[in-house]
């Protein structure tokens, strides 16, 4: 791990708040010069006059505002920000993470980062230096932040649903990282699945550092750093889920406050998008949105996704109550042209007051910001737990992906073939499979030689793709050269069965090659 300590701290910075800008409303009240005031003060990063570094009752710092020992309840002079008050530092705070406390110890790579990481190098340290397998999907989860009970068949089927999609395919999974709300329901089903299975799934906590219980435990470079998962019921921090892989822990400068790590995730996420899903296919790696409960946020998150360019599908999960179910049921009442039958309206604003406890005004805020979803509801898939036509939610996960891309039957056909998933071919592609050409089936055969996808030679086969006539020569010498015969049984054993005709073929001259 030598070389990963220059190239992370060049890389990678931390943020720290250097001015004490102190809440207006904080309700303190004391003399000038008053020492135990100036411990007392809490700054806008939500840190104590004490906590910032260097600062003590009689060192004067840098301020912007009211200094020490003048009356902290005279208003601000100006907006405490990220840019105005806050310096970068290299990064003092990676390594890998050991997990105490638990009945198992569990390690995972960890990295302190500021907020404006740029995602190119995300990836690269994810790719290049934490040595992970690229995505061929990215399921991002969200939800509700603090604790919320799940229906335990509900929790079993969607966790299982989660962990097999994960599984299957090689996806990331991400989600906030904590042991609270829908990152801990995660987190459960994946230790049901560690329990069972030495099969190893990538799962990114992306949290803020400042709101990381035991966050000082963390510090150091190139470090073993054991951290402690057990919660301390008083504080408003959290602890780390001891079942994720990776966690980007992302510094904005403040601390008890959520919010930094919303936009490096997004970015972070268009950035794996860009990517090939595989060296041999051009197809981006798709990425899905999962919602479990959450509160009124977890909507303008959906918003947000549906109309980014391109688009990007969500799935809903029902009966995991408050936003999913909501989005669930106006989902359900909408219809053709985004209208709704009379009086739906007035119930579901009704609903959003009793919810989230709002304001007639918020209430209907926010139901036009769900009406704003609707105009997508293409891309807003729900998956209905208790439904009669049951299906497993890993099934609509990469059924919501295909229709995401936005592409032909051909590029949905490579996606099912770069996860492996012939059930996903054979129900959800090839029902279009007047739109699939002979060419296009025939290059899908290639590939699936190639990657060594036998139930997908079988289902072309199935699907009039004849050996006889894709065999040509030239396809011949192209699986003959490939690099992975050796360790590819099926590929092996057809260029074997044609050595003879490839051979003689070779030695020919070009001009007899030719005719």
């Amino acid at each position: 791990m030598l070389s990963q300590k220059p190239w992370i701290e060049s890389t990678f910075t931390k943020r720290e708040c250097v001015y004490i800008l102190p809440v207006s409303k904080d309700p303190h009240r004391c003399l000038p010069g008053c020492q135990i005031c100036q411990q007392l003060v809490r700054c806008c990063c939500g840190r104590l006059v004490r906590q910032h570094v260097g600062v003590t009752a009689s060192l004067a710092t840098k301020y912007s505002g009211v200094k020490l020992g003048e009356n902290p309840n005279l208003p601000a002079m100006e907006k405490w920000s990220v840019e105005k008050h806050t310096e970068a530092s290299p990064c003092d705070a990676y390594g890998v993470i050991n997990f105490q406390g638990g009945s198992h110890s569990y390690r995972a790579k960890y990295v302190r980062l500021s907020h404006d990481s740029r995602p190119e190098s995300i990836l690269w340290l994810m790719l290049k230096e934490w040595q992970m397998e690229p995505p061929k999907i990215v399921i991002s989860v969200h939800g509700g932040v603090q604790n919320f009970e799940l229906h335990p068949h509900i929790k079993q089927v969607v966790g299982k649903g989660l962990v097999k999609a994960a599984v299957t395919t090689g996806a990331w999974i991400l989600t906030g990282g904590v042991n609270t709300g829908v990152a801990k329901h995660v987190g459960d089903a994946l230790k049901e699945h560690c329990s069972r299975s030495s099969k190893k799934i990538c799962t990114i906590g992306i949290a803020p550092w400042g709101v990381i219980e035991n966050r000082n435990d963390l510090l150091g470079r190139d470090i073993i750093a054991p951290y402690q998962t057990l919660q301390n019921p008083l504080s408003k921090l959290n602890v780390l889920h001891d079942l994720h892989s990776h966690f980007l822990l992302v510094d904005d400068g403040t601390v008890g406050k959520y919010g930094a790590e919303v936009n490096l995730r997004r970015e972070l996420e268009k950035h794996i998008n860009l990517q090939r899903i595989h060296a041999r296919i051009g197809q981006g790696v798709p990425v899905v949105a999962v919602i479990f409960e959450g509160g009124p946020s977890v909507i303008l998150t959906v918003l947000e996704y549906l109309q980014e360019s391109p688009p990007v599908p969500v799935v809903v999960c029902e009966g995991t109550g408050l936003a999913a179910d909501i989005l669930a049921y106006v989902h359900k009442q909408t219809e053709e042209g985004g209208r709704l039958p009379d009086g739906v309206e007035t119930d579901i604003i009704a609903t959003i007051k009793k919810t989230f406890n709002f304001s007639q005004r918020d209430a209907i805020d926010l139901f036009q910001t769900l009406m704003e979803c609707m105009k997508s509801k293409e891309l807003l898939n729900v998956f209905r737990v208790s439904s009669e036509e049951h299906q497993d939610l890993d099934v609509a996960i990469l059924r919501a992906s295909l229709q995401g891309t936005n592409a032909t039957a051909f590029g949905q056909l490579v996606l099912t073939l770069a996860w492996d998933r012939v059930d996903i071919a054979k129900n959800h592609v090839f029902v279009y499979r007047q739109q699939l050409l002979v060419s296009s089936l025939e290059q899908a055969m290639l590939e699936a030689l190639v990657m060594d996808r036998v139930d997908f030679v079988k289902l072309l086969m199935e699907n009039g793709v004849s050996m006889h006539s894709f065999l040509t020569i030239s396809r011949l010498e192209e699986l003959y050269n490939t690099k992975q015969p050796s360790s590819n049984p099926t590929l092996l054993q057809l260029v074997q069965l044609h050595q003879e005709t490839l051979q003689n073929y070779l030695q020919q001259s070009p001009r007899q090659q030719q005719a």
